[in-house]
């Protein structure tokens, strides 16, 4: 994986690229292609917050840490980064969620993207895994475009 891994990124950093970021229309959909990125094939940095002087400060009232979801709200995502992701986890125990609100159990549906349209034209998608059924109208765009879905 490692080998996979230095060769995803030296690929990139040689490229000269002139790629637009892409703009995710739900910021809960760009977190699930984030947790592939940064956690699964390490091609982004994941947010570190302890090179921060974090504070209870950078919490908000509901324990959502601001400084992580500023990061990764700024985090640019480009087209042949979005081209690496094949696999996608739908689950409410992803590390990128962790960072944005530690400690969250996922006993609620704050972190569910409501606009799947940027999930669902992901290039190179083939398996999706939710945790949980995904909405139907979901499942029929994804089964359609021939992606395959495993649901708990």
């Amino acid at each position: 994986m490692q080998e996979w891994t230095d060769t995803l990124r030296s690929m990139y950093d040689e490229s000269d690229t002139t790629e637009e970021p892409v703009e995710f229309a739900d910021f809960n959909a760009k977190l699930l292609v984030l947790d592939v990125l940064c956690y699964d094939l390490a091609v982004l940095e994941p947010y570190d917050g302890e090179d921060d002087d974090e504070s209870d400060e950078d919490l908000d009232a509901e324990g959502q840490d601001d400084r992580a979801r500023e990061y990764y709200d700024d985090l640019d995502l480009l087209p042949s980064h979005l081209a690496l992701v094949t696999e996608l986890t739908v689950d409410s125990d992803l590390e990128v969620l962790q960072d944005v609100h530690p400690g969250w159990d996922g006993s609620d549906d704050r972190y569910d993207p409501q606009n799947w349209d940027d999930l669902l034209d992901l290039p190179a998608l083939t398996t999706v895994y939710a945790a949980v059924p995904l909405p139907s109208h979901v499942l029929e765009r994804l089964t359609a475009k021939g992606v395959e879905v495993q649901s708990a």
